[in-house]
């Protein structure tokens, strides 16, 4: 069973897209037409260039990779 990846920055959820892209065997043309994205947004998105996104176009492509969303309470110190 793969570890699941904890985003904890707005950098870090496009390498774990990507990550999860690559997984499940699917170029960055073909997950943008599932999802009804750009290309050239998901390349950015995934090398950490967009750090705000429209969140209905996050929910599409976690929904095209079948990635759970958890939110979770953390205490900050």
């Amino acid at each position: 069973m793969e570890t699941p990846a904890v985003v904890r920055t707005p950098h870090a959820l496009g390498p774990a897209v990507r990550d999860a892209r690559r997984a499940a065997g699917l170029t960055q043309t073909e997950l943008a037409r599932r999802a009804r994205v750009g290309r050239t947004w998901l390349s950015q998105f995934e090398d950490g260039q967009k750090t705000s996104a429209p969140l209905d176009m996050v929910f599409r492509l976690l929904a095209e990779l079948e990635l759970p969303l958890e939110i979770q309470a953390v205490r900050l110190p």
